[in-house]
């Protein structure tokens, strides 16, 4: 099953890394203040991250695009305040003309922005790189983006499989190399090598292929740099890769650091080579209350040996734990209800 293809509704990687994405820029609040950025994402048809970037952080200037007319449609009957914008634009359209997509949705030329560009098919990525190095070279200081591609190997070029296992031959990682280059070109960083194409290895590949569009974007000579904050690599369905960062002058990186207290922060990336994992099992009411209670004090092989049992899913509980503990506050509570 795809990632695009599971109810947006359940998809638990995807809800705990929006609510790391909150948290994220509510540090950056200590820096900066939002109040009058506009969002912009491809918000999907429930509109779940403009309806969260209002009810956290109070913003009010929200723009979705998407191409499907259809989507559109229903976005906007979805919309969760009357100042939210809903628009048919490709993604490149709208990074080659934001500033008239803003004037379009009477919102101020002064107003910074936070894109979220949330790309799924694996086979564009050489374009969504572009478009992404594209964006950059439109914003300014204090501007944040938000970055996800699809990171599963298998879109490459799928494993051979036996028994449910995966099995990564000679001739499977070389064709995803092959089919890598030719997709990315230039991005790609030049350490990578046929044995890197592997779920652990390729987000680590494509984090470092999105420093190299932001580098083309700001060089070494230019006052002005795009920092890396948080990168995550998460799986419902399939493995994707989130990049968070924002535009600043390189002579306030310190006090942005200092302000914000990043380095304290459990999912902060300080390079383009810090991957963050995020493993979000189902779980029980009863094992979340248990869990919850014992992770933050007890070590994981003590909850491992009280709870009876060595696996969640296909994770094994030691490195379950061990990952939810950093972010154990922001698991999706999901419950049946009828309206």
């Amino acid at each position: 099953m795809s990632g695009s293809s599971i109810p947006y509704h359940i998809r638990q990687h995807k809800a705990v890394d929006r609510r790391l994405f909150l948290d994220l820029l509510a540090r950056l609040e200590r820096w900066q203040s939002l109040k009058d950025y506009a969002y912009i994402s491809m918000g999907a048809y429930p509109l779940e991250d403009h309806k969260q970037v209002f009810r956290h952080l109070g913003l009010t200037k929200l723009i979705s695009f998407d191409l499907d007319p259809t989507i559109v449609a229903r976005q906007r009957f979805n919309i969760p305040v009357n100042s939210c914008r809903c628009i048919e634009r490709a993604s490149a359209d709208l990074v080659d003309n934001l500033e008239a997509v803003l004037e379009e949705c009477e919102i101020e030329g002064s107003s910074k922005v936070i894109v979220w560009l949330d790309y799924t098919a694996p086979k564009e990525i050489g374009t969504q790189l572009r478009e992404f190095e594209a964006l950059l070279n439109n914003l300014g200081e204090g501007d944040i983006v938000r970055l996800t591609l699809n990171a599963n190997p298998d879109s490459l070029f799928p494993a051979k499989r036996d028994n449910g296992e995966n099995i990564l031959t000679e001739k499977v990682i070389a064709k995803r190399l092959e089919r890598l280059t030719e997709r990315i070109g230039d991005y790609l960083p030049s350490w990578v090598e046929a044995q890197h194409m592997t779920e652990q290895d390729l987000p680590q590949a494509l984090s470092e292929a999105v420093g190299k569009a932001a580098l083309n974007a700001f060089p070494a000579s230019d006052p002005k740099t795009f920092t890396p904050l948080s990168i995550v690599r998460y799986a419902d369905g399939q493995q994707m890769l989130t990049v968070t960062g924002v535009v600043h002058q390189k002579a306030e990186a310190d006090a942005l650091l200092a302000a914000t207290e990043f380095s304290d922060w459990p999912f902060y990336s300080g390079s383009w080579s810090e991957v963050n994992l995020l493993l979000v099992p189902a779980l029980t009411p009863r094992e979340r209350l248990f869990f919850e209670r014992a992770v933050l004090t007890d070590t994981p092989a003590s909850i491992a040996a009280e709870i009876g049992f060595s696996q969640i899913d296909e994770t094994e509980v030691g490195t379950f734990l061990e990952n939810y503990r950093k972010y154990c506050r922001f698991y999706p509570t999901l419950l049946t209800a009828e309206l």
